[in-house]
């Protein structure tokens, strides 16, 4: 039987990839700061343990665990460039699943972060991130390794959500680390993409109307297509400030659908860009269509993730609660054991935003464990 840990846990993507996968396994421990994300997860899984502050916990008297898994914040490494190694983490939230590494030595580990960490201060961050854990990066030796480093075989790679199995364009960074040099392992291979967003949203007459934009909202949505800067691209949607739930969203992503949910349709990315009006504060921006069918990296805060409903009338709403799990891979099961135990839509967009894609996970989980199949 596996054991696994989770530090940062948030709603437990790897515990969910080893029940999707029929794995054997037992939680021995998770661990995060958030009530409402421990509230999700004892909803859906079991654990020995339940730790609410990684930085208050005894390490030593932490269970070990064959897979570690953390998607831990990204600080900033305030010391990068100055020391190698533990001091240049000191006083980071890494610092503290470090010690747990190196007080239980797990098997195996996987670390997730945004695809940022590769560029944060310049590359300095990443390195120091393989100064605490390499003996070799992606089967290369790490010719900046110190004594006190913890000599794992890592393997880093950035992974999207969309080539497995998710109509969702989210970009990750995994952080692989065998603890024995005789290990096979590769990142998975991308498949094809069989859903489309459509496959995943609620039928329209199912959806709460509170998820719908007013009227109004819509009509100053049309008022900016109207006068988009690209007249010339007719599926350009041009889009400023308005008022949603009492907050100024600076865009809108919309996603055309039909009323039966079964007609081909098209998805808007957001602009990464707005341009500033006046000195004030206020921009605008161009959402330009997309014809891969994929839902935008799913947020912790939904009100800027649309969907534009054409029929006889137009619609725009929020992807709901549901929806943004399911574009983590997580059952509607998972859904509904949360909402039976009384966690909020707030809630649960924060938490579907932070997570960890489970088919993601799934995929690695799989690749790691061919090592036990192979007899290493």
């Amino acid at each position: 039987m596996l054991k696994i840990g989770t530090d940062f846990s948030g709603i437990g993507a790897p515990e969910q990839a080893l029940k999707k996968l029929g794995i054997e396994h037992k939680s021995m421990f998770a661990c995060d700061v958030d009530k409402y994300a421990q509230q999700s997860f004892l909803a859906n899984y079991k654990t020995e343990q339940f730790y609410d502050d990684i930085t208050t916990r005894n390490h030593k008297e932490t269970p070990y665990v064959d897979l570690y898994v953390a998607g831990f914040p990204c600080q900033a490494f305030s010391m990068a460039g100055k020391r190698k190694g533990f001091d240049d983490t000191r006083g980071t939230l890494f610092f503290d699943l470090l010690n747990y590494l190196n007080e239980t030595r797990p098997k195996y580990f996987i670390l997730e972060n945004v695809k940022g960490l590769i560029s944060h201060d310049g590359g300095k961050t990443l390195a120091i991130i393989m100064d605490c854990l390499a003996k070799t990066v992606n089967g290369q030796y790490s010719f900046t390794m110190y004594d006190e480093g913890l000599n794992y075989y890592v393997y880093y790679k950035v992974l999207n959500t969309k080539d497995f199995g998710i109509p969702q364009n989210r970009e990750r960074i995994f952080i692989v680390g065998f603890r024995d040099e005789k290990h096979n392992f590769k990142f998975p291979k991308k498949i094809p993409l069989e859903l489309k967003l459509k496959d995943i949203v609620t039928k329209l007459d199912e959806v709460d109307k509170k998820y719908y934009l007013s009227k109004t909202a819509i009509n100053k949505i049309e008022r900016h297509k109207n006068t988009s800067l690209n007249n010339d691209i007719s599926n350009t949607i041009h889009a400023g400030y308005y008022k949603m739930g009492g907050r100024d969203q600076q865009y809108i992503s919309c996603n055309k659908i039909s009323n039966d949910n079964k007609s081909t349709f098209r998805v808007t990315g957001c602009a990464t860009r707005g341009r500033k009006r006046n000195g004030a504060n206020q921009y605008s921006g161009e959402l330009e269509v997309r014809d891969d069918e994929l839902a935008n990296t799913i947020t912790t805060v939904q009100q800027t993730s649309m969907l534009k409903i054409d029929t006889d009338k137009t619609f725009i709403r929020r992807l709901t609660p549901l929806e943004c799990l399911r574009l983590q891979g997580f059952p509607d099961s998972f859904y509904h054991k949360c909402k039976t135990e009384g966690v909020s839509d707030t809630q649960l967009y924060k938490q579907a935003g932070n997570s960890m894609t489970v088919n993601v996970m799934s995929a690695l989980i799989n690749e790691i464990l061919k090592n036990e199949n192979n007899g290493n």
